[in-house]
């Protein structure tokens, strides 16, 4: 399976621009760039895939999982399974020379959306609607097989393995916003509102109250949920940078009812600081995170009781750790701490949402 990549902060991603101008001393200086950003709705479900290759066929899976409809997550493969081969060869390759000539390659190609609606999430304004597949990326994947050779240190043998390289790219959506099956329940996220900013990397601070804007705008009345005549709140947006970067830099900006840490402001362009880790565990340990760790232990087939929760608390800490650790160095938070420190909330928490 090829997953779909972590999606970050905006603070995040002015690191990343900064240090890739700035890479060194001499560079201190250097004008950083202003980049156009394309904003999408951030769909409250599940994130799902379907890949295809010319001569494996088609595959689905979750974010961490390839699916079946055997072993399943919220009835994905169940639906999309036999939807699949006519999706990709009547309206996918039909609406792209680009993924068609990729294709016959012998690329991968993987189809990225958000399975949202029915029960899949509660408290947004798609609960409720029939399931639907929402695509809103597609990524070439080509698999490179290389022979390294590794020296045996006990014998004085080499000893030769199979390693294989993944080259990705992601497709301009000029080549799939147009791709959409109504009748099936799959929908293009270019079928709702998107938005537009050009943002300074100079002056990031200056983009930071559009960006809360926007996102306060998609909370109170979620465009999707608008489109489809249902009244309720958004989660958020998600910013991609195409022109430069062909969709590499991404970020999210979440409502504050959504957002998987207490922050005081929206769209921060620094990461925090925070007195003790007391502060830190109410800011990262929020129920809105915690929610996540059970949807996580769902995919996983993971039933939701008492025996399970060293699993709960092993991912709750490492997505933390993993989205988080610059608010840690700059609170100097020792990540080791950060497993005591959960622990009692955590616990609680989860006896409380047993099933």
């Amino acid at each position: 399976m090829i997953s779909y990549p972590e999606t970050e902060q905006f603070r995040h991603v002015i690191t990343e621009v900064t240090k890739h101008v700035r890479q060194s001393e001499e560079d201190r200086d250097k004008e950083l760039p202003t980049l156009k950003f394309i904003g999408t709705v951030k769909l409250h479900g599940t994130n799902s895939a379907i890949g295809y290759h010319k001569d494996l066929g088609h595959w689905l899976q979750s974010r961490n999982n390839i699916l079946t409809p055997l072993k399943d997550n919220v009835g994905f493969a169940q639906s999309m399974n036999r939807l699949a081969d006519q999706l990709f060869h009547e309206y996918i390759l039909p609406a792209s020379s680009v993924i068609r000539e990729y294709y016959e390659q012998g690329r991968k190609i993987v189809v990225y959306g958000e399975w949202c609606g029915g029960n899949i999430q509660k408290n947004v304004a798609i609960s409720g609607l029939p399931k639907m597949f929402v695509i809103f990326k597609i990524r070439i994947v080509e698999e490179i097989e290389t022979t390294v050779k590794e020296e045996n240190d006990q014998d004085d043998t080499d000893e030769r393995t199979t390693k294989i390289k993944k080259h990705s790219v992601w497709i301009d959506p000029k080549e799939w916003s147009s791709v959409k099956w109504h009748e099936k329940s799959i929908y293009n996220i270019y079928d709702f509102p998107t938005y537009e900013i050009d943002i300074d990397f100079n002056s990031p601070l200056l983009s930071q109250n559009k960006l809360i804007e926007i996102t306060e705008e998609v909370e109170r009345q979620c465009p999707v949920g608008t489109y489809f005549k249902q009244i309720g709140i958004g989660e958020g947006v998600v910013w991609t940078e195409w022109e430069k970067t062909r969709g590499g830099l991404t970020f999210k900006v979440k409502g504050e009812k959504h957002s998987a840490s207490k922050v005081k402001i929206l769209a921060l362009v620094d990461a925090e600081k925070l007195a003790n880790l007391q502060e830190f565990v109410e800011y990262a340990c929020t129920e809105n995170r915690m929610r996540q760790g059970l949807d996580y232990l769902r995919e996983q087939q993971i039933t939701i009781e008492m025996k399970n929760i060293g699993t709960f608390i092993k991912w709750l800490v490492n997505d933390i750790i993993k989205e988080e650790k610059d608010t840690m160095e700059e609170s100097n938070i020792d990540p080791k701490d950060v497993g005591r420190g959960i622990q009692s909330k955590a616990k609680t928490w989860f006896r409380k949402n047993l099933s």
